[in-house]
């Protein structure tokens, strides 16, 4: 299926790079890997498995599963076909509203 692909990652940089600048605020969740999986660097970013930090401390993780459930009381990812990223996006945006409202910065 990826060996009859055309779009490079040169492509996906430049279709990402078109619809934000160095002033536009990222979020999610984990996004170390993504930046890393695209070779980008971006320094406005609000990332909530580093608002919610791992027990453990880093490099461990929270999942974003477990994040949701323990602070928004809702379960997510349980669709059979894996991750919705428009799912896991809105919740992120939901964690770091509950984040502000519930602790001092």
């Amino acid at each position: 299926m990826l060996s009859e692909t055309t779009t490079t990652l040169y492509n996906v940089q430049a279709v990402l790079l078109s619809m934000f600048n160095s002033e536009t605020i990222l979020i999610g969740h984990s996004l170390d890997s993504d930046f890393k999986a695209l070779k980008l660097i971006h320094d406005v970013v609000v990332d909530t498995s580093v608002l919610y930090p791992h027990k453990m401390g880093p490099p461990k993780k929270r999942a974003l599963k477990t994040l949701c459930i323990e602070n928004l009381k809702r379960i997510i990812q349980e669709n059979d076909a894996g991750h919705d990223s428009a799912e896991d996006s809105v919740v992120c945006i939901q964690l770091i509203k509950h984040y502000l409202r519930n602790r001092i910065l």
